[in-house]
């Protein structure tokens, strides 16, 4: 699998490159210099004082519906586990979500979920719903530690895509919100479901996110309270959008357990984006971990990877 490194970089991981040019003049685009607007220092961003963030979250307000779940099929042709795909009433917009559910072949009694936040590319090119498989991302560990995997097409997911282009700036900051306030919905119905089947203990629930997944639905930290902990892949904090920008910042909010996995060499998520996550977060100090590897955007060292997960969710995992 591609592992992205930066293009200028002269690191012993990255090597060394050279070009020879077929004609001076293809240098000729280059040679101006790129002009960007510098970035706003960390103190431009201001956490929302209590009375404007409780203004803020009754955006983000939701309360219990009849979900009328349907169980879409189960596919026990797997080794490891028996896949279900659940179809969900979601409340807005009659719009309703597919849940895939990978559990332990051999499993008793009530097993901790962990809840899946993709990467770009389930928001960009996704494979077909049925051909999710989290082996191939390495996440079949879950599995195998007896835990089961829940993965909801959250919107613009899978298939749930919509083209995110507006006409103008405060166009795609309204969509934004909207897919934001969709994405908390979306969560909070997930764990609903969850809470109503006898094989998955309401007590356990995991968040996980992969790149895209650890960047952006972070959001739903602010309001949702029912995760034990969280794991993030190559994650940080973004400045574009919420829980960082327009000059807020709700990062202090979050208070969820949080272990962060990065790569020394991503320049996808640089390691100053991960660390301004890292510090800026409200969990106390001794329920948050950073841990770097040697290692580009994705994939990250999996023995050690899987080491770091399974510690995590067993220190946050109620007896």
């Amino acid at each position: 699998q591609t592992n992205p490194l930066p293009r200028m970089d002269r690191s012993l991981v990255n090597g060394f490159r050279t070009v020879r040019l077929l004609n001076a003049r293809d240098m000729n685009p280059f040679g101006d210099a790129i002009n960007r607007p510098p970035p706003k220092p960390d103190s431009f961003y201001k956490p929302m004082n209590d009375e404007a963030f409780t203004i803020y979250s009754r955006n983000f307000d939701i309360g219990r519906i009849d979900l009328k779940s349907e169980v879409l099929y189960e596919d026990k042709s797997n080794p490891l586990w028996v896949k279900e795909r659940i179809l969900v009433n979601l409340g807005y917009g009659s719009e309703s979500m597919d849940i895939l559910v990978f559990s332990p072949r051999d499993s008793y009694g009530k097993i901790a979920s962990v809840i899946i936040y993709p990467g770009a590319n389930y928001f960009r090119t996704p494979p077909d719903v049925d051909e999710v498989n989290p082996g191939e991302y390495g996440l079949d560990f879950i599995v195998k530690s007896g835990r089961a995997i829940v993965w909801p097409a959250i919107k613009d997911s899978m298939n749930r895509i919509s083209p995110m282009t507006g006409s103008s700036r405060e166009d795609v900051t309204r969509r934004w919100r909207e897919r934001l306030k969709a994405w908390t919905v979306d969560t909070y119905r997930t764990i609903d479901y969850i809470e109503t089947r006898n094989d998955l203990d309401p007590n356990n629930i995991f968040y996980l996110g992969m790149s895209y997944g650890s960047l952006y639905p972070t959001h739903t930290l602010l309001f949702e309270k029912r995760f034990n902990a969280a794991l993030l892949y190559v994650g940080g904090a973004s400045r574009s959008i919420p829980p960082l920008s327009d000059g807020l910042n709700h990062l202090p909010r979050i208070t969820t357990p949080i272990l962060m996995l990065n790569g020394e060499q991503d320049y996808l998520i640089p390691k100053v984006v991960a660390e301004r996550f890292y510090d800026q977060i409200g969990t106390a100090a001794e329920n948050k971990r950073i841990v770097f590897y040697e290692s580009g955007h994705w994939p990250l060292p999996r023995n050690q990877m899987i080491r770091e997960s399974l510690a995590w969710m067993d220190k946050y995992s109620v007896n």
